[in-house]
């Protein structure tokens, strides 16, 4: 194995452990790398995401840079560590060059955090040029055990501070770094969030604010709602006019059920105030939406309201009980719950009007 050339590392003593850290090009460390099956169960990590794999990929060949280091571990003896002669504290392994020494290596190195982005280098995923210079760290560990593996793995995890969705957007917007479905709400949401009656209700970075709703979760409605497919004469509404729509529709909720998105409590407003009751409200948007055309009306407070209205009646509930009574409270409990009650509302709602009236004829 003439070929091999040298990595040189640094020794990390915690304790009694040893570790070394290093840097190399992911393309080469992955071609090492245990193969995992994406989805597969595995012993000291969660299943591989072939979506989020390719999710890095793509943020790495756009410039993306990949800051944190990998942790990885040596699952045999062929890999070896020795000293440096005449460099105190420097330390090197020699690591594959040519296609005959990757096959000898191949399986020999177990990916224990950071899997996501070492496997967006597979050939298959990575779309980095092939000249692009790239390299991440490493911390490479010397045949740990499997209690060993996930201690380490809880370690990499545990402690670490989840930093905030809504937050991690907010900077991407700064960067110009938003992904297609981020791009196509994050204007509208930003704006909802500045005007009655959202404001004050809607959480855009970090802060803090009691019963608020997340931006993010606001832009994972929308996009179900199919507000984006909303429109005039054929031509899809722009986010102005998409803000106004939404501004005039949520307020029509306020006025109908007698709450306020700010300044309610969950004990007097129930799910209205939560993001399962505002998501909600919104996936029923589009629908009241083409009500209004096919009945040639205006889409003002005056026809919402008295399609709101009219729709809860037929559920057999007063309209302050609506976000609160014992049986709706159940359909806001879980996403598949409050989605399976959106479903069932629009059904009613598309049908209001047409209740004597018989498509089929005698037929």
């Amino acid at each position: 194995m003439k070929n091999m050339k040298t990595i040189y590392l640094q020794k990390i003593k915690q304790h009694n452990t040893d570790c070394y850290i290093g840097k190399i090009d992911p393309r080469e460390l992955v071609r090492v790398a245990t193969k995992i099956d994406m989805s597969a169960t595995q012993d000291a990590q969660r299943p591989l995401s072939e979506k989020r794999t390719k999710d890095i990929a793509s943020y790495v060949s756009n410039n993306g840079i990949l800051p944190n280091t990998l942790t990885i571990a040596t699952k045999d003896t062929k890999f070896t560590i020795t000293d440096v002669n005449g460099n105190s504290g420097l330390y090197s392994m020699e690591f594959p060059e040519t296609d005959s020494e990757y096959e000898y290596y191949k399986d020999t190195i177990d990916v224990m955090d950071g899997q996501h982005r070492l496997y967006s280098f597979l050939p298959e995923i990575r779309l980095l040029n092939e000249d692009d210079k790239f390299e991440i760290g490493f911390t490479l560990y010397i045949r740990p055990t499997l209690t060993e593996r996930r201690s380490i793995f809880v370690s990499c995890n545990e402690k670490q501070e989840k930093v905030s969705g809504n937050l991690l957007m907010w900077f991407k917007k700064q960067l110009g770094m938003l992904n297609n479905e981020e791009e196509m709400f994050f204007d509208v949401v930003s704006e909802l969030a500045n005007e009655y009656p959202l404001k004050g209700h809607v959480i855009t970075s970090a802060e803090k604010i009691k019963n608020g709703v997340k931006a993010k979760e606001i832009m994972a409605a929308l996009k179900q709602s199919k507000i984006q497919d909303m429109a005039i004469q054929g031509s899809p509404l722009n986010d102005n006019q998409k803000v106004k729509v939404i501004i005039v529709y949520l307020t029509s909720w306020e006025n109908v059920v007698g709450f306020n998105f700010v300044n309610s409590t969950k004990k007097d407003a129930g799910a209205a105030i939560t993001m399962a009751g505002l998501k909600y409200m919104l996936l029923l948007l589009p629908t009241i939406w083409d009500r209004a055309i096919s009945l040639r009306k205006s889409f003002d407070s005056s026809f919402i309201e008295d399609t709101i209205k009219k729709f809860i009646s037929m559920l057999g509930v007063t309209r302050e009980e609506f976000f609160t009574c014992d049986e709706n409270k159940m359909s806001f409990r879980d996403r598949t719950a409050t989605d399976a009650f959106a479903n069932k509302s629009i059904t009613m709602i598309k049908g209001m009007g047409a209740e004597d009236f018989n498509p089929l004829g005698n037929l």
